[in-house]
């Protein structure tokens, strides 16, 4: 009765409690205010397009939605972050802007079978037998040859040619002999057959069964196995193996495994390298393509990382595996011999520090649940700082913790037995890592010491050295180099203030920034705990990606410009700490907004120069459409670009080669 009024033009307006059931066709709604939200993407257009259906003399739809809900559901963020185009939106947003969210339902649409688990509810581990083969078709069919149909359902997408199991499994437990207490299982079993390279995956929660599922699926088949699984170690950045696994032959023909962690690991490595002894597993981390990577992987033919992904995922994970594994160009000694591995040693490195950071405990609390207090002060560590005291060969490496409230200097003291962390002078810093628990941050630092790291490329944690295996470059390339002329700018002083000194470094580049009109948003973040001294954000909508550039600013050591390589120290290590927010952009976003909320707490000037909260909003729903880029910059006119001294190039170079090996990430020096 009541959609008879509407539909007869008594009524005009729907309040729906529920939900806006399936089959309603009212063609004269045209606008809609979503109060809450759906739960996918696909059901949410489903509802826009009833309203925007078209009818003659009637107007174009129009949506009404919350966007300043930070909870809001991604799907919904997706569609209302953009412009009133809404043919474009959907269009988009149907097609590839939702990248990976759309191409596993293109994936899922593939798929037939008696699965009854939905397909984008499955989440396998990360990990594959890899396989080659000379056939030219594959007999999915045939896998109820080695799972029990009556127990188990299949997916396969002949398109894709992915076949997936499950299989429900029934055994006795090993603690009673009653036979009606049984265990009752899940397993999942994978493949996926790359026809053009010939090669087929498996993925399985029970590996003994791998082989005898590529036997039903493939007629003839070869597990990778021994030398060339090691291959997939290749490529990788700064590779740090924390695990190697070795099988050593003694006599009468027995086999000695021996398992190596820690600083016994170079040792493994070592005897891996000298073929003393046959590689069994090894597990490490390290960075590829621009991100933080694990990988692991065994002489059996196990490769693996620590992630549980979607099945999409995982298939162009194996492909990525697949081109390195089929090298046979690739060395796996050589890619073993320039793994890092820490050293411990008993004496103060005879190298320049330049940076120290936070322990990962502190330094992986990005949201800040973690506390440091004095008796009259506490802040969380996003507001805080941790910086050298000297910057020399030989000098104790001093360190501070602090910002403009509280103080504590700290002496790091390497010996012959082990190394200490002690109080030198200022406060007495507390750390607050629970409600119950609290403990003086001398304390918290002997048990989680931060990390040092020098000029050489070197880092120093406690009393463990890692030492880079590939130098840095010597000479930093002229083309990244970019001389501007600091007239009317005071050289030797940094930061503009709460008083915007027209006179100061930071001052002169917010200006030049300005002037550009290329930037949705510039930011001042200077003072302790800061990303960089200025962010900028461009919006690049034509390729839809923002581009993050981060600006590290240092006074002169001197009136003029010269050749100083002391002015470079700090500022090289401020350009290393930043890119750990390059991990997140919502999360660097959301910290932003917590530097301003604290500044307005303060009842001082806004941090903003270009944008405000409102475009920090709008930039923070992009990022589930936009792709996003960094750039570093350090702003340093105490250096004259001309006369740039070897030690200058080494602490550059170690600095810009920190950011490519990591997360790929330029270097630029705006000097004099």
């Amino acid at each position: 009765m009541a959609l008879q009024k509407v539909t007869d033009g008594i009524a005009k307006i729907i309040i729906c409690v529920d939900m806006f059931s399936e089959g309603i066709d009212i063609p004269q709604l045209k606008i809609c205010a979503i109060h809450d939200k759906y739960k996918s993407l696909p059901i949410t257009m489903q509802f826009i397009g009833r309203f925007a259906r078209t009818q003659t003399y009637l107007g174009e739809a129009s949506v009404v939605a919350n966007i300043v809900d930070d909870d809001i559901q991604d799907s919904l963020e997706d569609l209302y972050s953009q412009d009133a185009d809404w043919n474009k939106i959907l269009k988009e947003a149907s097609e590839e802007k939702i990248g990976r969210e759309i191409e596993l339902q293109k994936l899922a649409r593939g798929f037939t079978g008696t699965e009854v688990i939905p397909f984008n509810q499955i989440r396998p581990k990360v990990s594959m037998f890899m396989y080659t083969t000379t056939e030219t078709s594959w007999h999915w069919q045939r896998w109820n040859k080695i799972f029990d149909e009556e127990h188990s359902r299949h997916f396969v997408n002949e398109q894709e040619k992915i076949l997936i199991v499950t299989e429900l499994r029934t055994s006795n437990v090993d603690w009673t002999t009653c036979r009606d207490i049984t265990d009752e299982n899940w397993n999942l079993h994978i493949l996926y057959w790359d026809e053009i390279k010939k090669v087929f995956f498996i993925n399985t929660t029970d590996k003994g069964i791998a082989d005898r599922l590529a036997e039903a699926i493939f007629y003839s088949h070869r597990r990778i196995s021994g030398e060339d699984v090691f291959r997939c170690l290749s490529g990788i950045n700064r590779l740090m193996l924390s695990t190697v696994g070795l099988k050593t032959a003694v006599s009468n023909h027995h086999i000695r495994y021996r398992m190596f962690a820690g600083v016994d690991v170079a040792e493994g490595i070592t005897s891996a390298t000298t073929s003393t002894a046959t590689k069994s597993n090894l597990f490490g981390v390290g960075f590829e393509n621009g991100s933080s990577i694990s990988i692991g992987c065994s002489h059996k033919g196990t490769i693996w990382a620590k992630w549980v992904e979607t099945i999409n995922y995982w298939k162009s994970w194996c492909d990525k595996q697949a081109v390195k594994i089929l090298d046979s160009t690739i060395d796996t000694k050589a890619v073993l011999s320039g793994a890092l591995v820490p050293e411990v040693i008993h004496n103060r490195p005879a190298v320049v520090p330049y940076r120290i950071d936070f322990p990962l405990e502190i330094e992986a609390e990005l949201r800040g649940s973690i506390l440091l207090k004095t008796s009259l002060y506490d802040a969380r560590p996003f507001l805080v700082d941790i910086g050298l005291s000297a910057f020399d060969e030989t000098s104790p490496l001093s360190f501070y913790v602090g910002n403009e409230d509280f103080r504590e200097e700290f002496i790091l003291d390497v010996n012959a037995n082990d190394y200490t962390i002690s109080h030198k002078s200022g406060s007495d810093i507390k750390i607050v890592l629970t409600r119950s628990r609290e403990m003086p941050l001398t304390e918290f630092l002997r048990e989680n010491p931060p990390t040092i790291w020098f000029v050489d490329g070197s880092s120093l944690e406690g009393n463990l050295l890692v030492k880079l295996k590939n130098s840095p470059p010597a000479t930093f390339p002229n083309s990244n180099i970019v001389p501007w002329d600091w007239s009317g700018t005071d050289i030797r002083k940094e930061s503009q203030g709460l008083r915007k000194d027209n006179d100061s470094i930071q001052y002169r580049l917010i200006s030049t920034l300005k002037s550009s009109n290329r930037y949705s948003l510039i930011f001042d973040d200077d003072g302790s705990g800061e990303v960089a001294d200025v962010i900028a954000i461009q919006e690049d909508d034509a390729n839809a990606r923002l581009l993050f550039e981060f600006y590290h600013c240092k006074f002169s050591g001197a009136a003029q410009a010269g050749s100083r390589v002391d002015d470079l120290y700090a500022v090289c290590g401020q350009a290393e700490k930043c890119i750990k927010w390059t991990s997140d952009a919502k999360l660097l976003i959301d910290r932003l907004m917590k530097r301003e909320s604290d500044r307005n707490g303060k009842n001082k000037p806004s941090r903003f120069e270009v944008g405000d909260n409102k475009v920090l909003f709008t930039l923070k729903n992009k990022l589930k459409l936009y792709s996003v880029e960094y750039k570093v910059s350090i702003v340093q006119p105490g250096v004259d670009s001309n006369s740039i001294t070897s030690p200058m190039h080494q602490v550059l170079c170690s600095a810009s080669a920190y950011l490519m090996d990591t997360y790929a990430i330029p270097l630029q020096l705006i000097c004099s």
